[in-house]
């Protein structure tokens, strides 16, 4: 071999061994002939692909691609955490609870101070529940509700506890004392107050459920959770601009009971006891046994077909005022000329409502009365108070709507034509 070659040969092989190491440095690697199938796959392109199959709502397909994505790219916690729980919501679209809490709790782990921390805790309980885990769900439940607020410890009396958690009798006497007056009496005697207990806790058992499944983030729920809301801030306004500024005066009060006498005069009443027959014949029937001296509470107790008033030989508990379907019965005009016709102890012709036919029996009678401003002073009150802030609410609607930047359309409403 000459020197010439020598030269060559060197001069190549330091050629190739700078390729060799400029490609081991920048990854860099010359075109050449692939092989079928091999392409150059990166994680940008993963996750374009992932995102498309979602779009397309190929959930499975997707869920593979993302898990492919987080295994090959280089993500932050924030990233890992927020992609995490995307593929966690995704296996709860598809009724995998299993798998999407894995995933759940990977977000967790990848970033325990993340900004999705209650969503993802909520989702946690509701796979936990949906997968049939109950205790652990209580359990979890129960855990991150201690860590979102310190509970205020109250003295008293325990009268239940559901798991760790304690209710006082001031939490039932506080639910009692939030009910409307007549409901609130319902509740005075020990026995029923024992039966409000077992509700109270019931319904606190369900209520966790609901926020088990989430049903609290519902769109329809929600949507009725915000309207509740809206109706309460409004009732919170009223009360403070009308309620607490309507006084009750005794000479307004009497001023308007003398202009509304007419509406206090207690009109001409009965009280009865009846039998209910279901066709003509068979009331016939009866006022000849009554005619031959059957006792008339008997037969209501024996054949009547009101239940109600049967038990009791057939009195109506109640008076019936004149012009007035106190019974709810219906054929008001037809009845009532029948009940003030009759005397005291008297027994009426079959008389025709809703289907059926009835006879009473004139107990006791009550004549119509004028009553003294003291006698109806409750009622007055009442009626005042309403009178006033059914005039104070619309003047405080008047005057919102006039100093507000609102336009109404009334029309589009009631069908008109359209600005």
């Amino acid at each position: 071999m000459n020197k010439s070659a020598v030269v060559l040969s060197f001069t190549t092989l330091c050629l190739m061994l700078i390729v060799v190491v400029y490609c081991f440095k920048t990854g860099f690697c010359p075109a050449g002939p692939q092989q079928s199938g091999e392409s150059v796959w990166t994680p940008v392109q993963q996750r374009m692909l992932a995102n498309r199959l979602k779009s397309a709502g190929l959930n499975l397909q997707a869920i593979q691609e993302y898990e492919k994505y987080t295994a090959t790219a280089p993500l932050d916690k924030k990233q890992l955490a927020s992609l995490s729980y995307t593929i966690g919501k995704m296996y709860m679209e598809e009724a995998q609870y299993e798998k999407a809490l894995s995933w759940f709790y990977r977000v967790e782990i990848a970033d325990p101070e993340t900004q999705l921390k209650a969503d993802v805790g909520s989702k946690i309980i509701n796979c936990l529940e949906r997968s049939g885990k109950y205790n652990a769900a209580e359990y979890s439940l129960s855990r991150r509700s201690s860590q979102k607020k310190a509970v205020t410890k109250k003295d008293g009396k325990i009268v239940a506890e559901i798991g760790e958690e304690k209710i006082y009798l001031e939490d039932i006497n506080n639910a009692i004392d939030s009910m409307p007056e007549g409901m609130r009496k319902q509740f005075e005697e020990k026995k029923a107050k024992a039966e409000f207990l077992k509700k109270y806790v019931a319904d606190e058992l369900l209520y966790r459920k609901a926020v088990k499944l989430e049903y609290d983030k519902a769109p329809d729920m929600r949507k009725k959770l915000k309207q509740i809301e809206k109706e309460l801030m409004v009732n919170k306004v009223l009360e403070h601009e009308l309620k607490d500024k309507i006084k009750l005066e005794e000479d307004d009060l009497r001023n308007f009971f003398e202009a509304h006498k007419k509406d206090y005069i207690r009109k001409e009443a009965v009280k009865v006891s009846l039998i209910k027959a279901g066709m003509k014949e068979i009331s016939d029937r009866i006022i000849e046994e009554l005619k031959n001296g059957k006792d008339f509470s008997a037969l209501a107790r024996d054949i009547s077909l009101d239940k109600e008033t049967a038990k009791n030989g057939g009195e109506f508990n109640g008076w019936i005022r004149k012009g007035e379907d106190d019974l709810g019965i219906g054929n008001v005009s037809e009845i009532s000329n029948a009940l003030f016709a009759a005397k005291e102890g008297e027994i009426t012709q079959a008389v025709k409502a809703g289907g059926y036919y009835y006879l009473f029996r004139i107990d006791k009678k009550r004549p119509s009365k004028v009553p003294t401003f003291e006698e109806a002073k409750n009622q007055v009150q009442n009626d005042y108070y309403m009178h006033k802030l059914k005039t104070s609410y619309q003047h405080l609607l008047d005057q919102i709507l006039k100093t507000s930047d609102v336009k109404l359309f009334p029309e589009a409403v009631i069908g008109g034509g359209s600005s």
